[in-house]
């Protein structure tokens, strides 16, 4: 092989690695928010893949479960990119540094990224390459082994206060629910005694979901239940709360409203949805809309201010913070259908049978 070939193989295998560790390190190591090209469009890509499976499929496969296995084998795959990737790049500097076929020199690579050795090096060069190609398999290996339990570790610690949302707004995440059932009787106590575990709870969501993306992909197991939904659902009552309630302001309710707007904006500019790109975005709630959920908790006996027209003004004011971002990342994220989040006209029917069920 003549030197420019050599050098040219030598630079791609170098660039491969590069790439390949660059992005274990951006996803695993890195503890902040930080692009990957490489991970983005393995999500992506099987997103795509999976809504194309649902829509051929029809009825014979069901929508939520090919989107249950969405983030798990993006993981799977995620972690085979970066092991192909880091193999093939010695592969490349094998064949480059000596004289070894192309299949030969793969196969060494494989040997020595999986620290097998049923291939042995023929030279000093080789020798130095297999041993940085099997430091780097048990770095990879090592990484992995520490970053699943955590992902599913967050994944839990979330789920809770998703289902704590959608028990306490009777099943359904629902902002104006969430208000009536903790607000009966006049009584606004159950209600503020919540802001704060879910003001916590958003400035977690705000860091892990963009720390570690493929969070936001992860379903819930009850079908009927999203992050996304339940976020939404916690914004749109903490409005509710100081808009529509007769009662003095709550600060802990401005507070996690401040909370949740910051995390679901800055998960949605991690995604890239902008508002201003929107073209297409409507407001959620209509004023018709609005009034129906008013009137329901003027008959869940909850006081409510006299001019409801200020209070809906107010309330579109405050929730263009969030509203667009919600927009975006319920086209990306494909949550299921909730009033208020989704965009839908109208109540959806109650669940009927085991709430696990598919919708």
């Amino acid at each position: 092989m003549d030197t420019i070939a050599s050098v040219f193989l030598f630079g791609v295998g170098l660039l491969l690695i590069v790439v390949s560790l660059g992005s274990a390190f951006r996803t695993v190591v890195l503890p902040r928010a930080a692009f990957d090209p490489l991970t983005r469009a393995i999500f992506l890509g099987f997103r795509s893949l999976l809504l194309w499976l649902s829509r051929l499929s029809d009825k014979h496969l069901d929508r939520e479960m090919l989107l249950g296995m969405h983030a798990p084998l993006g993981l799977l795959t995620m972690a085979l990119a970066w092991a192909v990737g880091i193999i093939l790049g010695f592969a490349l500097l094998f064949e480059a540094t000596g004289d070894v076929d192309p299949g030969r020199a793969l196969v060494l690579a494989g040997s020595s990224f999986t620290t097998l050795g049923f291939v042995t090096p023929t030279s000093g060069i080789h020798e130095f390459l297999s041993v940085c190609a099997a430091i780097l398999g048990l770095a990879v290996v090592a990484l992995l082994i520490s970053y699943l339990p955590t992902i599913y570790g967050l994944f839990s610690r979330r789920e809770v206060i998703v289902a704590d949302i959608a028990i306490k707004s009777g099943g359904v995440a629902h902002g104006p629910d969430l208000v009536g059932h903790l607000t009966r009787g006049q009584d606004t106590t159950r209600l503020d005694d919540m802001w704060v575990e879910w003001g916590h709870w958003f400035i977690a969501l705000g860091e892990t979901h963009t720390s570690e993306p493929s969070l936001n992909f992860f379903r819930s197991p009850n079908q009927q239940r999203s992050w996304l939904t339940a976020a939404t659902a916690v914004l749109d009552a903490a409005i509710l709360r100081n808009v529509v309630i007769a009662a003095p302001d709550s600060v802990r309710a401005e507070m996690a409203y401040r909370a949740g707007v910051e995390s679901v904006v800055s998960i949605a500019h991690f995604f890239f949805v902008r508002p201003d790109d929107d073209e297409d975005h409507v407001a959620h709630v209509t004023r018709e809309q609005f009034d129906a959920e008013v009137g329901e908790l003027e008959q869940d006996d909850v006081p409510l201010v006299e001019d409801l027209d200020g209070a809906w003004e107010e309330f579109r004011s405050l929730r263009a913070a969030y509203e667009p971002y919600v927009h975006g990342l319920v086209r990306l994220i494909l949550p299921p259908s909730t009033p208020w989040t989704t965009g839908l006209e109208h109540r959806p029917a109650e669940p009927k049978g085991d709430p696990g069920s598919a919708d």
